[in-house]
């Protein structure tokens, strides 16, 4: 230990002197020194332990999640639900089975050929009972036995892969049909709550899992296990002193399994989530690349990758060493084993307890009987790791759908021949909701009548986005909300067609309760137009009709004209058949949203919702945009959520709001006059955040 020199001790009496509060701290620094010499634990209590920011709460949280979710939390239950899925198949598994059974038996047995042919041996070299002849036609005879019977076990082992290769494609895609049909079903704030990535990791890495389960470690759980057992048993029957011997090697063979499976299992689920996490940086950076180089940050981001790239490599390293072991530790034990075999077995032989012809075989039965439990170690890790995998999938099929309680529906009416009204599917008849009733049904005009009584919601308890919100729109009105972002303008649109149910408080549409109305039927009234644009694979014509699944060619064009898209759309070279990449990443922003208004134009419904529709194009287009969109908004109720006010003037009401709140509604005339805060907004003495 290095000693302070004079000055430093006088520079520290100083500070002492001259402050009593680092003296007293200097102090206790000395004592905790001290003590440190005689009790390193006595220190560590007497530290008082770190505060935990947000950030590192959130952090241990999230490492303790995944840890849970790591592991299948009852292995019994998900295992019984997984079966269920396979047993579907269970004519094919019952095949499989026997057919891996009888190569398993067939394999291990055809080693026993190797006893009568050194027998045949023996007897013409040594004891020389038998001629040469007698000898070559024995041991041909068992050596034709020996390929027949390894020929069969190939043909068997050929066979019952194609099946177990059938059964797992056949289960993925019974259960990838079924979680991707039951997210339809589920309540938007399912996927707010959880990122993309994660919902996508249960179709591929959970669901590649089951499929590797199903079709490689089911078949080879049951033949190392038969071909253990029987190695086991004929070795038994050859010695059973001599198998007696050698247990300890077959325990410790067992034990060395247990231990590095048990070692490398969290390390192997660590490298998944390693590469989970390159995956997903990746994937983040190459759709956000035109940002990237837009900032500049390309050295940035080649730093963070390699931060991940380094750790999954780190990790994958250390699982590979440390699993790696188990082959080369298997195969000593089995080697020293062997020898230790030989040796008893010569002794054996010797004293005329055992036949040379059967220390043979038996050595070929030690030599091998390592390999089924190996294979048996691997297995369990994948087993472990494939419940887990299929476990996840469930508590997503368990996930409840979103609730619809609703009884009225939406229907078309048209008078027959007698002049009596009855429901069509002819686009000609006129929408009416079917409102059912103790004595029947009963119709009643859809008009657009949407009011918002007295509402209150909050996306999270206690913390209200919107506080007693009270709207009236009429029919064929055009309803504009303005206002700071997180004011509550979409949640209102949200609530309208029912993303999210009302917390208190009550919407109604043509004087019927939302909640009483079938989902689908309420979303077929309505035309949305996001801010966020969504296009999907396929043509233009394809995306444009997907407002309208049954539109012809000529509605399309239509459609396409009112939005103002049809000039720049047959100006591609392939025009409407023009093929649209992931998101309509080979066209411009703007366009993207014209082809957006356009679906929103085919489906001519009674109720248009546009959420920043103008946003993403310019101020020409805008104005293109705005006379189609007149001409679609007419006999139409519409509700407009914008930020530039110029495209709300020509609104009935515009509702200001502020903190969830309306503090101002009027038309653009009426608010200007009053002077408020639209009047401030539209005059630009105060802009919106």
């Amino acid at each position: 230990m290095s000693k302070n020199t004079p000055e430093e001790v006088m520079n520290k009496e100083e500070i002492t002197l001259e402050n009593p509060e680092v003296q007293t701290e200097a102090s206790e620094e000395k004592e905790t020194k001290k003590k440190s010499r005689f009790s390193k634990k006595k220190k560590t209590e007497k530290k008082p332990p770190k505060e935990e920011t947000e950030e590192e709460k959130k952090e241990r949280l999230e490492k303790e999640e995944k840890k849970k979710k790591a592991k299948p939390k009852d292995i019994k239950k998900a295992s019984k639900r997984l079966i269920g899925y396979v047993t579907k198949y269970k004519g094919l598994l019952f095949l499989s089975a026997l057919l891996i059974v009888s190569t398993t038996v067939v394999s291990v047995l055809a080693s026993l050929t190797t006893y009568p042919i050194y027998d045949a041996l023996e007897e013409v070299l040594v004891n020389k009972s038998i001629t040469g002849a007698e000898a070559m036609a024995e041991i041909t005879k068992w050596v034709v036995i020996m390929a027949i019977a390894y020929a069969f076990s190939a043909v068997f082992n050929l066979v019952y892969q194609r099946i177990m290769l059938h059964v797992s494609t056949s289960t993925l895609k019974d259960m990838r049909r079924e979680l991707f049909n039951h997210l339809q079903g589920l309540p938007l704030e399912y996927f707010d709550k959880r990122k993309t990535g994660e919902i996508m990791s249960h179709f591929t890495n959970d669901l590649n899992k089951v499929s590797s389960l199903i079709s490689s470690n089911f078949p080879t759980l049951i033949s190392s296990t038969i071909q253990a057992v029987m190695t086991i048993v004929i070795m038994i029957v050859f010695s059973w002193k001599l198998t007696l011997t050698i247990t300890f090697a077959i325990v410790l063979m067992f034990s060395v399994v247990i231990i590095i499976t048990g070692v490398c299992s969290p390390l192997f689920k660590a490298q998944q989530k390693a590469i989970a996490e390159v995956n997903g940086y990746t994937e983040e950076y190459i759709k956000g690349i035109k940002n990237v180089k837009l900032f500049s940050h390309e050295e940035k981001v080649k730093e963070g990758f390699h931060v991940l790239n380094e750790n999954y490599r780190k990790i994958g390293v250390k699982a590979s060493i440390i699993g790696g072991l188990m082959s080369p530790l298997m195969s000593m034990i089995s080697r020293v084993n062997y020898a230790v075999a030989v040796l008893l077995g010569a002794f054996m032989v010797m004293k005329g307890s055992m036949t040379a012809p059967a220390l043979v075989t038996y050595l070929g039965y030690v030599n091998s009987y390592a390999s089924p439990i190996a294979s048996l170690a691997s297995c369990y890790t994948s087993l472990v790791a494939a419940i887990a995998g299929a476990e996840r999938v469930f508590e997503v099929l368990d996930t409840p759908h979103e609730t619809d309680e609703g009884k009225v529906t939406i229907v078309r009416l048209i008078k027959n021949a007698m002049g009596e009204t009855e429901e069509t599917d002819s686009p000609e008849g006129k929408l009416a909701w079917k409102i059912p009733t103790e004595n029947g049904v009963m119709y009643k005009d859809l008009k657009g009548n949407i009011e918002v009584k007295d509402v209150t919601f909050a996306y999270v308890p206690g913390t209200d986005v919107l506080k007693n919100i009270n709207v009236d729109a009429e029919g064929g009105t055009k309803v504009a909300f303005v206002g700071s972002t997180g004011a509550g303008k979409t949640t209102i649109t949200n609530l309208i067609n029912r993303f999210y149910e009302v917390n208190e408080g009550e919407i109604t549409y043509d004087g019927i309760p939302v909640k009483d109305i079938k989902k689908d039927s309420l979303r077929g009234t309505m035309a949305m137009v996001l801010q966020d644009t969504k296009l999907f694979r396929g043509t233009i014509k394809e995306n444009i009709r997907y407002g309208k699944l049954d539109a012809t060619d000529e509605e399309v064009i239509e459609a396409a004209k009112i939005a103002n898209a049809h000039a720049f759309i047959e100006a591609l070279p392939d025009g409407y058949e023009t093929e649209l990449r992931e998101g309509g990443n080979n066209i411009s922003t703007g366009q993207a949203q014209l082809i957006n208004i356009a679906r929103a134009a085919i489906a001519k419904a009674p109720l248009l919702i546009l959420d920043e529709a103008t946003s993403s194009v310019d101020t020409r287009t805008e104005r293109l945009i705005e006379k189609g969109m007149d001409r679609i908004m007419e006999e139409r109720t519409v509700f407009v959520i914008a930020h530039r006010l110029s495209t709300v003037r020509n609104s009935d009401d515009i509702v200001v709001l502020e903190n969830g709140e309306i503090i101002e509604e009027g038309s653009h005339s009426e608010l200007i006059e009053k002077g408020g805060k639209y009047y401030q907004l539209y005059t630009g003495t105060f802009e919106m955040t």
